[in-house]
């Protein structure tokens, strides 16, 4: 009953709107957030993050939320980690749920920005001015996306490494390229962490 009360209060808003502001509440904000990472519009992309929490609150949506800034950093890790073109999105996928596995994980770091800036762990991050200028690809920022409202290929929250080389305590995962050889990701040193 909430919610219907909730949709019928949002569709008498969206009717009181002018042309113009109904066009922008009925826009895909997650599509518009999507657009302005890939084409390195981060003032557009703030501002669509910010009318999707919006219209997420007023809507009563369950929907995850997703940071701007998030969802450029996570993308620009997938970027320097998997984003030549003709790697399969299961490939990208894959590096940004090891990143948000280290997240969650009692191992790494507690928020996004520090495990991708964490000495060592990921080659294109060491030069920090220049990873933030990259513009990720779309292909990269998509797997962003996905992979923050809650979408999973390894399904397995203790990989939490990506290597040219096996480590950890097995390997969950091996994806092969021609160019770059074998990618592992592998199980944490301590599975008992993760039951």
């Amino acid at each position: 009953m909430r919610k219907a009360m909730s949709i019928l209060a949002c569709f008498c808003l969206a009717c009181s709107l002018s042309v113009g502001a109904r066009a922008e509440w009925e826009a895909d904000y997650g599509a518009l957030m999507i657009d302005a990472a890939a084409s390195g519009d981060n003032a557009a992309g703030e501002r669509w993050a910010r009318l999707r929490d919006e219209k997420l609150d007023a809507l009563g949506l369950g929907l995850a939320r997703v940071a701007y800034s998030e969802l450029l950093l996570l993308a620009r890790v997938i970027h320097t980690e998997a984003g030549s073109y003709w790697l399969p999105d299961k490939w990208r996928m894959a590096v940004g749920e090891v990143v948000l596995n280290r997240v969650a994980s009692v191992e790494f770091p507690n928020t996004l920005e520090e495990v991708v800036f964490q000495p060592g762990q990921y080659a294109g991050a060491a030069d920090r001015e220049w990873f933030c200028s990259i513009v990720p690809f779309r292909s990269s920022v998509e797997a962003a996306w996905r992979l923050l409202n809650g979408e999973r290929v390894l399904k397995d929250k203790s990989v939490v490494f990506q290597s040219t080389e096996r480590q950890g305590s097995g390997t969950a995962l091996e994806l092969r390229d021609s160019l770059y050889g074998s990618t592992y990701f592998c199980y944490s040193l301590h599975p008992e962490l993760y039951a």
